[in-house]
């Protein structure tokens, strides 16, 4: 058994996607690390150190499936964005697939819609499905001292943890806790925020909307590889969900 741990910067509801009853990671830090999970290996996300490393969330894996794989599975046409039914849908995660030519697309998101996003998601098109997690979100709880050494302190992802410290994390979790969600997304402010903001202006499946995401814009259904990053005048910088990056959703909005 295998646990593999690193720091969820922005917790949004999209990566992981803890909704619908799994919990999936399909776009974050392990999947662009390239690492090799298999049922029965934990992922472990925690806060940053300037928010004393809280328990975001632990997830066991049940399986691991390929984008296309996961995209084209009934069980997770849930976790397609669907625009019209609120921030939650909206959230989805399974965004990818293979055209008829074999060349990866993306569908409708708010989220990774960039160029270089979008190259680093499919450099490794693997996703991890959980049955049973612990998804915290808002409501992280403290890891305890004994197991601090889960942490990861840098960017990246920390695998190299003993068994028996693994072993011993998730005898404490599963005894703590009941499995599921338990709170609601963490930076779920500015999520609520895009919602709105994209609703006004007809964000969803076959509209090419250019104000659908943080320095991102909602597509439908075309590669995006080429393509130039929008969603932020040129020169603006910041984090997804900074003011800056808000600031144009909300305008192109209310054009």
């Amino acid at each position: 058994m295998q646990l593999c741990s690193y720091t969820v910067v922005h917790d949004t509801g999209f990566a992981p996607n803890p909704f619908d009853g799994y919990c999936t990671l399909a776009v974050c830090t392990p999947n662009h690390q390239g690492v090799r999970l298999c049922r029965g290996d934990w992922v472990l996300g925690h806060s940053t150190g300037r928010t004393g490393h809280k328990l975001i969330y632990a997830m066991k894996i049940s399986e691991v499936l390929g984008f296309d794989e996961y995209y084209q599975d009934e069980r997770f046409a849930s976790k397609k964005p669907r625009f019209e039914r609120g921030w939650e849908d909206a959230c989805g995660d399974n965004i990818y697939y293979r055209a008829d030519d074999g060349a990866w697309k993306q569908g409708p998101t708010w989220f990774h819609s960039n160029p270089a996003s979008f190259a680093q998601d499919v450099k490794h098109p693997r996703v991890f499905v959980s049955e049973h997690f612990f998804y915290f979100g808002a409501s992280a709880p403290d890891i305890p001292d004994e197991y601090r050494d889960l942490v990861r302190e840098r960017p990246g992802v920390k695998c190299s943890h003993g068994r028996p410290l693994v072993v011993e994390f998730t005898r404490w979790l599963e005894s703590s806790f009941a499995p599921g969600r338990m709170g609601i997304p963490r930076d779920l402010d500015w999520t609520r925020e895009l919602a709105g903001a994209a609703g006004s202006v007809g964000c969803g499946p076959g509209r090419a909307v250019t104000s659908c995401g943080p320095a991102s814009e909602a597509r439908s259904g075309r590669s995006i590889a080429a393509e130039p990053s929008r969603g932020l005048r040129p020169g603006m910088r910041g984090r997804p969900g900074s003011e800056a990056q808000r600031a144009v959703v909300l305008e192109s909005s209310r054009a």
